[in-house]
């Protein structure tokens, strides 16, 4: 090769190198800021996960949606553009998630890994729906979100819930149930000071899940979230659930005895990423 020819050779191998590396640092620029903004604003319509929204438009049935136990909470319809579930009789703890009890679950199947979002859930008054009732005598009610292996007769899942736990009021309520015994607590008093809250459930490569709650962003479409994990972990008490690559993942409103009642349960649409 002579002088000419190895000079040309030598500029268009810098060339090369160069744009190679001009478009290379700021790929990986944007990658590490768009994982930080993930984080606290997961924005699913820019990656190629399959992406749902239910605003529970109009008023009727609930549509798409497997339920388990329909009879144990038999008022749930979509009411003016938001999940309602009216709890009126909690006979024999009939709505109960807890131990070998099982309420009514309204659920999507999924499968590992997922992301679903509970916007504006929680409970209310016949008359008002977004009013908390008034935390007298004790009151176990709540309204959240629930991950239930894909068998659903077996007694295991794990769940995530808003509303009054005994003399603990306006609270998240995390629990975890194994073969029919479930570990159970919470997030502190008056830490949803109206009785609501956006909630997120992670579902993890390796099929565990991570819990984040925060009071409801009703502006989600515009403005950023704030997630906070919950009890700073993200994990619920006790043994986590074996779950396998689908699970059933959706909306549970329940009571413990009767005080109480009547109250409702509403959720102003879900989000998933799956």
């Amino acid at each position: 090769m002579n002088k000419k020819h190895y000079f040309k050779y030598l500029l268009l191998t810098l060339l090369v190198f160069a744009c190679s590396t001009d478009n290379i640092e700021p790929l990986l620029s944007n990658e590490e800021s768009s994982e930080e903004e993930s984080e606290n604003n997961p924005n699913p319509e820019d990656t190629n996960n399959d992406f749902t929204t239910d605003s529970f438009d109009g008023t009727g049935d609930l549509v798409d949606y497997i339920t388990n136990n329909s009879t144990a909470l038999p008022l749930v319809n979509r009411t003016n553009g938001r999940y309602r579930a009216e709890l009126t009789d909690n006979t024999d703890n009939v709505t109960l998630h807890f131990n070998d009890e099982q309420g009514r679950l309204d659920a999507k199947l999924l499968n590992f890994p997922f992301e679903f979002i509970a916007r504006n859930i929680g409970i209310g008054t016949l008359n008002d729906s977004q009013i908390a009732p008034n935390p007298l005598n004790s009151l176990y009610i709540f309204s959240g979100v629930q991950v239930h292996v894909e068998t659903l007769d077996s007694f295991n899942s794990a769940h995530v819930v808003v509303g009054h736990r005994g003399n603990t009021y306006f609270t998240i309520e995390g629990k975890n149930t194994v073969d029919g015994n479930s570990s159970v607590n919470d997030i502190g008093a008056n830490t949803v000071p109206d009785g609501r809250a956006d909630i997120r459930i992670v579902g993890n490569q390796d099929q565990t899940i991570a819990v984040y709650w925060q009071n409801p962003n009703l502006n989600y479409e515009t403005e950023m979230d704030s997630w906070q994990l919950y009890n700073e972990t993200g994990n619920l008490p006790g043994i986590a659930p074996t779950f396998e690559s689908n699970v059933y993942v959706g909306l549970i409103t329940y009571a413990f005895g009767t005080n109480g009642i009547p109250f409702v349960g509403t959720c102003d649409a879900i989000q998933i990423i799956n």
